[in-house]
């Protein structure tokens, strides 16, 4: 049952019965008993003919990461600078070659890029917590650089460069390089033996997070 929640992911949010064998390798009578009985768990719901991770799923992995000693650690930290920015903040930490939210303080403007980071993962060259988290040796440098808007960083020297001034400056920036019009600031956060180990970051709209104050609020985030 484990091996079939862990088969949805970001490309397959649905799965149907057919999909759902082929991935355990046995037959669709067998498939669909399963489903049904994580259906009558909450851990799968049906939409229309397919399924997705249901209500229980969702419950259970906030209340993992909430339980999680680093993040209730990291909470004063990033209370602060939701209170001096009024921006999103968001906690992120490696997962394997990827970068996965798990923690946010919602932006108390109406206008926010809050909702909807908690448990997402993406791709680290096009966010700032990812180059932090790149720059300080915590997930390697993708060998493709995706294209998602006109400003993705898509070439290896044109990221080596970006990476040096993020070790340089201490914090890392990306202006419209994930989604147009969405801007962001991230710092490493290390632990005891000096080792990087999460990114702290604040994002907003490009209205409000305006390049010229981009510098004070890498500062601000890096000295939370």
């Amino acid at each position: 049952m484990l091996t079939l929640l862990t088969s949805f992911d970001d490309t397959r949010v649905e799965l149907g019965v057919t999909e759902m064998a082929a991935s355990l390798g046995v037959h669709k009578s067998t498939a669909s008993r399963l489903a049904g009985v994580l259906e009558r768990a909450g851990l799968l719901t049906r939409s229309g003919r397919r399924f997705r991770l249901g209500r229980e799923v969702i419950r259970l992995g906030t209340l993992a990461m909430r339980s999680l000693d680093f993040v209730a650690s990291m909470q004063p930290a990033m209370d602060k600078l939701s209170q001096r920015t009024g921006e999103t903040v968001n906690l992120a930490v490696p997962d394997g070659p990827d970068v996965l939210n798990v923690a946010e303080v919602p932006s108390t403007y109406l206008v926010n890029s809050s909702g909807g980071w908690i448990g997402r993962r993406t791709r680290p060259h096009a966010v700032a917590n990812g180059k932090v988290l790149m720059a300080y040796g915590a997930v390697p440098v993708p060998r493709q650089l995706e294209r998602y808007t006109a400003q993705t960083i898509t070439t290896e020297p044109a990221l080596g460069a970006e990476l040096a001034a993020v070790r340089r400056n201490g914090y890392a920036t990306a202006v419209a390089e994930l989604e147009e019009g969405l801007v962001a600031v991230a710092s490493p956060v290390f632990d005891a033996t000096g080792a990087c180990v999460a990114a702290l970051s604040v994002s907003g709209p490009v209205f409000r997070m305006r390049p010229e104050s981009l510098d004070e609020l890498g500062r601000l985030c890096a000295g939370a």
